[in-house]
């Protein structure tokens, strides 16, 4: 009898081994959601109950040259958060999405991630941008109607409102540009040196270094140039609660605050100054704290 109990324990613990929360991302099923046909967008979602009405939906947007798991802190801060569904995206072109041979502009990526929104029937939604992301996100908001909130985590802007001086243009245009040739792996390489702040963790920039240089250069060239396109850039207010988290090491100007107000007037403001470009991965304790704060706000 005893060792039957015993049997029937250990049977219990394997079963509920089974149902534990994942550690890691990698942990989490892969989904996937297809727009123009053929292109489909892949991504991963996790809440640690079964969703239900009300429940605080959060989606994570990367940056260049990254992936989904550019965001494993903020899982690991965030997956026992009661109420609140996680949704991690690879924007097209880039980790295990697809790569087609089309234009990479901001609509283009906005149109992919409101499809894995709709499939998962997201109503309000609080969209964390880092880098390339936080335009993705800016885009969303601006243009559909779905209602959200904005987290930008040094994201990047080009600043056409009238007052930018010819330098200024031509110094954004050729950036735009430098993705163009057939060395783009070893500029993107450069391109992440220079993304290290002087407290930077090796780690980080290991994690940079492998997979940015991955991205096809069509892919990047195409980022890069659409990117900087005046069209995608209009002054246009954010009247939504926004939340930015910046570093003085990517050269942000010393009105950035300004700048910032000026788009997004219900704004909470952090500025660092030794902190580099990934100040998700970098600091991650100090974001996840913000985050929890902003999202359980709303």
């Amino acid at each position: 009898m005893r060792q039957l109990l015993n049997i029937l324990f250990l049977l219990c613990v394997v079963l509920t081994s089974c149902t534990t929360t994942p550690q890691k991302i990698d942990d989490i099923k892969s989904e996937y959601a297809t727009i123009d046909d053929s292109i489909r967008i892949h991504y991963k979602t996790w809440s640690n109950r079964s969703y239900k009405t009300g429940m605080k939906t959060v989606c994570f947007v990367h940056g260049f040259g990254c992936d989904l798991n550019t965001w494993e802190k903020q899982f690991e801060g965030l997956r026992d958060e009661e109420n609140l569904r996680m949704i991690f995206i690879d924007l097209p072109g880039y980790g295990q999405s697809s790569k087609p041979h089309v234009d990479y502009t901001l609509d283009f990526f906005a149109r992919a991630i409101n499809t894995v929104l709709e499939k998962n029937r997201v109503d309000t939604v609080i969209l964390v941008g880092h880098s390339l992301g936080t335009p993705v996100c800016r885009h969303i908001l601006l243009t559909s109607h779905r209602p959200g909130f904005l987290v930008d985590i040094d994201g990047v802007y080009c600043f056409y409102d009238g007052t930018e001086t010819p330098e200024y243009v031509n110094a954004v245009q050729q950036f735009g540009h430098s993705f163009d040739n057939a060395d783009c792996q070893q500029v993107i390489a450069g391109f992440v040196t220079s993304l290290a702040g002087p407290k930077t963790p090796k780690g980080i920039t290991e994690y940079a270094m492998n997979v940015m240089p991955q991205t096809p250069q069509y892919v990047a060239s195409s980022t890069m140039q659409n990117l900087v396109d005046r069209r995608w850039w209009p002054q246009r207010t954010i009247k939504a609660k926004t939340m930015v988290l910046c570093t003085k090491n990517s050269g942000i100007d010393p009105d950035n605050k300004e700048k910032m107000k000026r788009l997004f007037p219900d704004l909470d403001y952090t500025e660092l100054n030794t902190c580099g470009h990934f100040i998700h991965m970098e600091e991650p304790e100090m974001v996840n704290s913000k985050l929890k704060k902003f999202i359980f706000k709303q």
